[in-house]
């Protein structure tokens, strides 16, 4: 490789070769990929527990609807005790898997 010219805002490449140039962002490239990594990326960071009811009126539906989407699995059902949760995710997913189908 010849020789390149870099500032925090360009790089002037003189005489660089196709491979040293896929070289060079591929370096970059892992730099980046690996600051990205080391992250930690919560899934649900504020996800709210549902009661039946609050979980029905949200998605605009009956409690025995909502009773028949869990069992069919349509929407997932947290149980804590003998109570049944919702959370916003599980609603979110049930609209979704209901507007396809």
């Amino acid at each position: 490789m010849e020789q390149f010219i870099s500032t925090p805002n360009s790089i002037l490449i003189q005489g660089t070769t196709m491979s040293d140039l896929e070289s060079m962002l591929s370096h970059l490239l892992d730099k980046k990929l690996a600051n990205i990594s080391t992250l930690k990326v919560e899934e649900n960071p504020k996800d709210r527990l549902y009661k039946r009811k609050a979980a029905a009126e949200k998605l605009q539906i009956s409690l025995v609807t909502l009773d028949n989407w869990t069992k069919l699995g349509v929407i997932n059902a947290r149980k804590i005790g003998s109570r049944v949760y919702y959370t916003d995710s599980d609603i979110n997913n049930a609209l979704r898997k209901v507007s396809k189908g």
